[in-house]
């Protein structure tokens, strides 16, 4: 399918033609404000805010993005991701998991606790489409849809977060990143129980794509201490984090990219870092962490996490990715279903010609332990 290289992105339409579908709706979606955060802070990156007062969830969503049109974009997409996420979902059948013929176990989606009555357990379930044979599957409504007033009758069997939830502007793009995000929290979940044996870290003077070069730059410019890492994986998809510390504000701020072009999950992960650090400064979001006694202190600077160290150019080499988005969203899929032994499933929350919410559920993947993405043991002494 058609697509457009932005600068950090690949998508289907032009910032602006994506800024002028989605304006219409942003009042549906419950949206009362969208507001620039990037003069919050001086590193000058962009992020943006949306803002939804009657939300269920969130009540801001944070954007990033290489302009104010992208970074406001993220933001309004996320924000709608939720109003999604908190509407009432029709169920096609209800019934057991023992009591349908499904090709993956129970065990392999996010359940709670695993245990082998859950697979008699009556449950509301809706049709998606596997992506890579194209056929119905049925999943758990209560994966999909974030239930608003949970009744005490009803045990609450699986864990619901946001995970594989994007909206774009077609339907290829949106399931392709709900995918790229399963794949994402995956890979970093591995990464965490292993001990961190899949990172490599990478030396930053040798990042050589403009855009990251420029996101490295302003952060060691404001002699910020940045530590990015590879992480290898299974799926042979570009996965990165980033790390950013600096004496104004000293917390570690994490970052995280999934993408098929090695060069934009890189990117993501270092402006996300940074949308970390405007979001707590900007303080509009009531789940996060308080930072109060971190100005109490004179804390030192995060000692190098004890891994080996990498030439970007080096770790890249091999990758040579087309960006067609079908094509890749062919391609990871099958590599999913190949690495795990089930299909990746979409189940569309939303599609007109505006945008699109999609949901992709990953049976055989795993969720970060913890919201936060921890960094190895670091180098004592």
């Amino acid at each position: 399918m058609t697509s457009i290289t932005l600068t950090g992105t690949v998508r289907a339409r032009t910032p602006e033609e994506t800024w002028d579908a989605l304006k219409p709706h942003i009042a549906r979606l419950g949206i009362s404000r969208v507001a620039r955060l990037t003069g919050l802070d001086h590193l000058g990156i962009p992020v943006w805010t949306a803002v939804r007062p009657n939300a269920h969830t969130l009540v801001t969503s944070q954007g990033k993005g290489a302009t104010d049109t992208l970074a406001k974009i993220s933001a309004v997409l996320e924000s709608a991701e939720l109003w999604h996420a908190e509407q009432p979902l029709k169920a096609d059948i209800r019934a057991t998991h023992r009591d349908l013929d499904l090709p993956y176990p129970m065990h392999a989606l996010p359940v709670k606790i695993d245990h082998p009555s859950l697979e008699d357990v009556p449950l509301d379930w809706v049709t998606g489409h596997g992506l890579v044979t194209g056929e119905p599957v049925l999943i758990p409504a209560d994966v999909v849809r974030r239930r608003v007033h949970p009744s005490a009758a009803e045990p609450e069997v699986f864990h619901v977060t946001s995970n594989g939830m994007a909206c774009g502007n077609t339907l290829p793009e949106a399931t392709l990143h709900a995918l790229l995000e399963t794949v994402e929290r995956d890979v970093l979940h591995d990464d965490y129980v292993s001990g961190s044996r899949f990172r490599t870290l990478v030396e930053p003077a040798t990042v050589t794509d403009p855009y990251c070069r420029d996101l490295v730059g302003r952060f060691l410019d404001a002699g910020m201490w940045l530590e990015i890492a590879w992480v290898d994986n299974a799926y042979g998809v570009p996965v990165c984090a980033a790390y950013i510390w600096s004496e104004d504000y000293p917390v570690t701020f994490a970052g995280s990219g999934c993408h098929f072009a090695p060069q934009i999950a890189l990117s993501r992960a270092l402006a996300e870092a940074a949308q970390s650090r405007l979001t707590c400064i900007a303080g509009t979001r009531d789940d996060l962490d308080i930072h109060e006694n971190a100005f109490a202190a004179d804390p030192e600077r995060p000692a190098p996490a004890d891994l080996p160290v990498g030439n970007w150019n080096n770790l890249i080499h091999h990758l040579e990715p087309d960006d067609d988005l079908g094509l890749n969203l062919a391609a990871i899929a099958a590599g999913v279903a190949a690495t795990v032994g089930h299909e990746p499933i979409a189940f569309p929350l939303h599609n007109s010609p505006a945008y699109v919410a999609v949901k992709v559920v990953s049976p055989g993947l795993e969720m970060r332990i913890i919201r936060s993405i921890p960094r190895p043991g670091s180098r004592r002494g």
